[in-house]
Order: C-alpha cells, then sequence, then structure tokens
C-alpha cells in the first residue's frame, strides 16, 4: 500500500531551526526582551548549578561563584582601567540582569515604552537607541565615578549591570519625538509621556545619594542621550526631518489644441453658427469616407472627427 503524507503534516523543527525562525520573523523589541530573559534563565541555572555542587562537595565559596566571576566579568566596571581589560563589558551588561524584580520591571518597561516607540519609528532605530544609549550611560555612569570625589574609594570595585540605561534612552527619545502622545495610566487616565520621562528623570536625580548611584546615573545618561544626542544627531537626517512641503503646481500655458476663449459665453447665434459648420465639415468627411475609405483622411480630419464622437 502507498501512502501519502498530508501536505499540512510537517516536521518538527529543531531547536536551532526555531530560533533561525523567530529571529527573522520576530520584532527587534521581542528579540530584545527574549535575550535579557534567556541570559537571566542562564544566569540562574548555573547558580543552581554550582550552588548544588558547592553544597554536595562542602565547597562554601562555590556558591557565590556565579555573581563574583561569571557576571563580574561580563558588567561594566567603573573604572576605566578595568574596562582595559574587559572592554566587552560595557556591551553586554546591557543584557545582565541577577534578581528576579531587576529583570521583571526592567522588561516591563521595555516592552510598554518599547510598543510606544515602535508605533512611531522602527525597530532599526530601537536597537540603535537600545545599544548606543546604553552604551552612552555607562559612560557616563564611568566618568561620573571617576569624576567626583565621593565615588574614589569604591571605583575600583563598583561595576553595573542592567538594561535601565537603554530603556531610558528609549523614553526619552519617543518623548522629545512626540512630547504630546499619551499613554492611558491606572488610576490616572491618559497622561504625556514628556511628564512620564521627566517623573523618572526627577526620581532618578533625587535617589542617587539614596543607594545605588551608579544605576540612577546611567538612567541619566541613557536620558542625555536621548534627549540631546540623538535628536542632534539626526536634526538633518530622516528622523527629524521637517515634513517636505508640497510643489506648486506649473501653470498650463494655452496652446493650439488646448487653448479655448473664455472671455464670455457664447450667444445662441453663434453656437448654432458653429454647430453649423461642424454638421456641414463633418457631412464632407463623412462623403470621403464613403467615396475612398477612412485611411485617406487627413490627420487633422481623424482628429477632428474624434473629437467630435466626445
Amino acid at each position: 500500500m502507498f501512502f501519502r503524507q498530508s501536505p499540512f503534516q510537517r516536521e518538527p523543527l529543531s531547536f536551532k531551526d526555531f530560533l533561525k525562525h523567530y529571529f527573522k520573523w520576530s520584532s527587534r523589541l521581542t528579540q530584545l526582551i527574549a535575550i535579557n530573559i534567556g541570559v537571566f534563565v542562564v544566569i540562574l541555572l548555573l547558580k543552581a548549578i554550582f550552588g548544588l555542587i558547592g553544597f554536595l562537595f562542602e565547597i562554601p565559596g562555590l556558591s557565590g561563584f556565579v555573581s563574583q566571576h561569571i557576571v563580574h566579568f561580563f558588567s561594566c566596571p567603573a573604572s576605566f582601567s578595568a574596562l582595559l581589560f574587559r572592554p566587552w563589558g560595557i556591551f553586554t551588561s546591557l543584557f545582565m540582569h541577577e534578581s528576579f524584580w531587576h529583570i521583571f520591571f526592567n522588561m516591563l518597561m521595555l516592552y510598554v515604552i518599547g510598543s510606544q516607540f515602535r508605533l512611531f519609528l522602527n525597530d532599526k532605530q530601537l536597537l540603535i537607541t537600545y545599544i548606543c544609549g546604553g552604551i552612552f550611560g555607562n559612560l557616563v555612569y564611568m566618568v561620573a565615578y571617576n569624576l567626583f570625589p565621593v565615588f574614589q574609594p569604591v571605583v575600583d570595585s563598583s561595576v553595573a549591570i542592567g538594561a535601565s540605561g537603554s530603556i531610558m534612552a528609549i523614553m526619552a527619545l519617543i518623548s522629545i519625538y512626540r512630547p504630546n502622545h499619551r499613554i492611558r495610566l491606572i488610576l490616572l487616565g491618559d497622561v504625556k509621556l514628556i511628564w512620564i520621562t521627566l517623573f523618572f528623570v526627577l526620581v532618578d536625580f533625587l535617589s542617587i545619594p539614596k543607594g545605588n548611584a551608579g544605576g540612577h546615573i546611567a538612567h541619566l545618561g541613557g536620558v542625555i542621550y536621548g534627549f540631546f544626542i540623538v535628536p542632534a544627531y539626526y536634526k538633518k537626517a530622516h528622523l527629524f526631518r521637517k515634513p517636505k512641503r508640497k510643489k506648486k503646481q506649473r501653470m498650463k500655458y494655452a496652446t493650439s489644441r488646448n487653448y479655448q476663449p473664455h472671455s464670455r459665453p457664447e450667444t445662441d447665434e453663434e453656437f448654432n453658427q458653429r454647430r453649423a459648420e461642424n454638421e456641414k465639415k463633418i457631412d464632407i468627411i463623412l462623403d470621403k469616407i464613403s467615396k475612398h475609405g477612412y485611411d485617406a483622411l487627413s490627420k487633422e480630419e481623424k482628429e477632428f472627427l474624434f473629437r467630435q464622437k466626445k
């Protein structure tokens, strides 16, 4: 017997093919969220594995190996000398999260703000803003820790991780691009996005002395990128380009073909005279066609006959 496979039955995709199709067809926003969550899951699995090994073999320091070495290896250091030995940290730190609530609120904010961003701008601009805004936020964090004396005791040991700077850059950019755009908030109703952004800026600014100064400074760095750097860069580019003026329609000048006098309306006598002349000319043309055929007509006679048919 011969069995034909149904065209609706497909072989299950491998995990590699699934990732290939996902990153090919999904939006950059969902890809960024998926990468952040994927990295967080890997960190959790590594912590669980090393914690179990440390418990079984009674190795006390092994439980903190992931945080102290692996996460630290991919984080952004505050010291410029440390950055020379791991320059990738200024980029890889944008996808690193350790606690559940840290990644939960960051991904929630990224989804909400990123969705608003994609209403007006495209996925490529979202990805560029996420990466460049986060890197700029890390640079501001490093400059602040090396500039202000209050951070000198911890500059060599301080590191930064998280996507908060990137998210603030996205929020600031879309706020300056569409300042009157509104978001509906629970209990508050419709609120302009620019006011929400300024509220977060104020909270970060006032929270610097109260703890996690590096994180708040990186947030402000992302805001600086979105508010000032990008608009200045795109001032003459496509992102903030002024709408084109409509071209003025050219005047159509009268020619021998399209000229029609409109100085005054025709009288009844003029209309009847013109109509009689046209009918006489039509009779002559039709008589010529009956004797010699249509091809015997001149170009002007053919055009005149065609105009009378309309």
